[in-house]
């Protein structure tokens, strides 16, 4: 985790209303801006990067969110300015899943992502500020502890974002490639040590 004096605070975001889509829209504008400034508009020298991985995330979840109407699957994190500065799309779902036996609940997160200007490597901007990513996901698990999921989450995340996760306490599936899990007994035992960050930095 971040050191004291880097640790921001955010608030939680349930479901996507019409700001939260213009907030997306204009990540992806933010996006393109930042191609065409830092890259000479061209989109092939992002490929592979962090701010490259975030732009394709940006760009699906503006859609899943602004198009197809998972609004009520969205969550989010806003900073103390009111910008939107991390995001996901959350699925409940039932079945097998490493490393435990027995079909049961866990949450589905796709895409999970930061702002663009959050991600672009060697570059700080107005709107740029750090924790996001992490205090969005102790406000999911924060919403499902105490449910059936009992903190359990699966996600798919590329090699780039493989350290991020297991910082938080999630374990690879040696079955399935990219595939990453958070257990409820790692669930727990992040949740408690976020809790007590969050509290100090009050």
């Amino acid at each position: 985790m971040s050191n004291d004096i880097e640790f921001n605070r955010f608030s939680y975001v349930v479901g996507a209303d019409q700001t939260i889509q213009n907030q997306l829209i204009n990540w992806v504008a933010k996006s393109l801006q930042y191609i065409n400034e830092f890259f000479d508009g061209d989109r092939s020298r992002i490929a592979g990067t962090k701010f490259g991985d975030c732009v394709s995330k940006t760009e699906y979840l503006a859609d899943i969110v602004t198009y197809l109407d998972n609004s009520s699957s969205f969550r989010g994190v806003r900073d103390t300015s009111g910008r939107l500065q991390a995001a996901t799309i959350i699925s409940r779902e039932y079945g097998i899943i490493y490393p435990y036996t027995e079909p049961r609940q866990y949450l589905s997160l796709d895409p999970f992502t930061s702002a663009p200007w959050n991600c672009l490597e060697g570059r700080t901007f107005v709107e740029t500020v750090k924790g996001a990513g992490t205090w969005l996901m102790s406000e999911i698990i924060e919403e499902v502890i105490d449910t059936e999921i009992e903190g359990l989450i699966k996600l798919l995340a590329i090699d780039r974002a493989r350290d991020f996760y297991l910082n938080i306490g999630f374990q690879e599936n040696p079955d399935y490639e990219r595939e990453m899990i958070l257990t409820r007994e790692a669930s727990q035992s992040f949740i408690i040590k976020y809790r007590q960050k969050k509290e100090a930095a009050q």
